[in-house]
């Protein structure tokens, strides 16, 4: 029998919906001090909470490892912006991602989950975990490398047929010879 993963932990659950529903890339990356205040409205008891540890259980699901390290290393730059507070959880968001990175918990979680998981050790002033942050952003842009390729055949497939053969079958369509002679070759994603 598998073991069950326990459920999300519904602050770590808030912290996701915040971070990943609410706000926009421009947000995250010129957010300022509007986005400074909200975070600090929202999520400074929480963020207080978990230098503490007591949101430490939140790490037994990967999203919740994830909604943890985001509250130690990117509400701690929000929350204490230009003061040496903003980096004192770094070694706990770093060692919170390189136990998950041991576990294989990033391969559980989604493309955008992944950067934001990765970036504490994109913040280490340590060459070991800037040599491992590479690593991981590698891996991700070859990732994003195969979904490119996926985007392009697509693009192909429509450029040459004005639609995918592979749906023709779904939807009753009349295969030409030339999508016949490409359905032989190659099936649909």
């Amino acid at each position: 029998m598998t073991p069950r993963t326990p459920p999300l932990d519904a602050g770590a659950t808030r912290v996701l919906d915040f971070w990943f529903r609410e706000l926009t890339p421009g947000d995250w990356f010129g957010g300022g001090v509007q986005l400074d205040e909200k975070v600090r409205a929202r999520f400074g008891a929480v963020h207080a909470q978990a230098l503490e540890g007591a949101c430490d259980g939140w790490a037994e699901t990967p999203l919740g490892r994830l909604a943890l390290v985001i509250v130690l290393d990117q509400f701690s730059r929000h929350i204490h912006r230009d003061t040496a507070q903003a980096f004192a959880a770094d070694r706990r968001a770093q060692e919170l991602v390189l136990e998950g990175l041991e576990a294989g918990v990033d391969a559980q979680l989604g493309f955008a989950h992944r950067h934001f998981f990765y970036m504490p050790l994109m913040h280490a002033e340590d060459t070991a975990l800037q040599a491992r942050s590479v690593a991981c952003f590698e891996d991700l842009h070859r990732f994003a490398g195969e979904l490119l390729a996926f985007a392009r055949s697509h693009e192909a497939d429509i450029a040459a047929y004005g639609r995918f053969p592979y749906r023709n079958a779904a939807l009753q369509r009349s295969s030409t010879h030339e999508e016949e002679e490409f359905l032989k070759t190659r099936q649909g994603p």
